[in-house]
């Protein structure tokens, strides 16, 4: 009877742990392989940090940076995001109300996308947007001091739909748990610059087609150039992304985050070239009869 019991017991322990949900994590800068990050912001003032008019949303896009990384170059790639359905709703909804409640418009919001490898300190990676088509310098030393930006993923990870859902997301305010609020990491530096480590504003409008970098010390020198990869599909093969070559997000007013890669445009196959060239020559000849008339 008592190892019956016992069974009982166990076998009801084992249901209830599986009725709990586990609780999620954003994958951050410490595991060497952090996950994508969307940022919203909307400073009301002159300040983003002084008075009730500022907010800030973090979303989890569940993907992974080296599985992203991987697709770079790969033309015709489209991955799209819904911040209106699902565990995003909540803190898109709390975003856009703040805002118009508050004297806005969409228009005033913000968004970057980032994600954040610091695994190694002297040689990490990050990915981030900014929408020029050439990065502005940015010494080693200052791509070091990206890895700050893990506090800001650390004070949200257990907040909003964040802490329950695989994929989720959290707002903040200047007054919510320190670090949690975009415009105020570490008491002073905006993620809109990284921590004001870098002179690129990675923040655009929504509605802003921007660009996506990737960024890695290029040697243990603290005063090295900073090598900045775009993503991209080099379409005329002269060795470099430029122009419509360069892979884009877009976070529009609607809730729809869309990152779109360009497209290649199909190679003919070897018939059809053999036909091009058979047509060329049927009105080469023509050409010469008519002259030799």
């Amino acid at each position: 009877m008592k190892m019956n019991f016992k069974l009982k017991a166990l076998a009801l322990a084992t249901v209830m742990a599986a009725s709990v949900p586990a609780l999620a994590a954003i994958e951050g800068g410490p595991t060497g392989n952090g996950e994508l990050l969307l940022n919203v912001r909307y400073y009301g003032g002159t300040s983003a940090t002084a008075g009730g008019d500022d907010i800030s949303g973090l979303f989890d896009l569940g993907i992974r940076m080296n599985d992203f990384i991987a697709l770079n170059g790969q033309g015709g790639i489209s991955k799209n995001w819904n911040l209106t359905q699902g565990a995003y709703a909540d803190a898109w909804n709390t975003v856009t109300s703040f805002v118009t409640s508050h004297g806005g418009t969409l228009n005033d919001i913000y968004f970057n996308v980032i994600a954040l490898d610091s695994l190694n300190f002297n040689q990490p990676t990050y990915l981030t947007t900014f929408a020029g088509d050439v990065f502005p310098g940015l010494q080693n030393t200052n791509l070091r001091q990206f890895q700050g930006m893990q506090t800001y993923v650390d004070a949200n990870a257990g907040r909003g739909t964040i802490g329950t859902a695989a994929d989720g997301a959290a707002t903040a305010t200047p007054t919510d748990p320190t670090n949690s609020f975009f415009g105020a990491i570490n008491g002073f530096g905006q993620g809109d610059t990284w921590l004001q480590k870098t002179t690129a504003n990675t923040t655009q409008p929504l509605g802003t087609e921007q660009n996506f970098w990737i960024l890695n010390t290029s040697s243990l020198s603290n005063f090295g150039q900073v090598v900045k990869t775009p993503f991209g599909v080099d379409l005329n093969h002269d060795g470099s992304i430029a122009g419509n070559e360069f892979s884009k997000f877009t976070l529009n007013a609607d809730g729809s985050l869309n990152f779109a890669s360009p497209v290649v445009s199909a190679i003919p196959e070897a018939d059809t070239w053999a036909m091009l060239l058979a047509g060329l020559g049927v009105l080469g000849a023509m050409v010469r009869r008519r002259a030799g008339a």
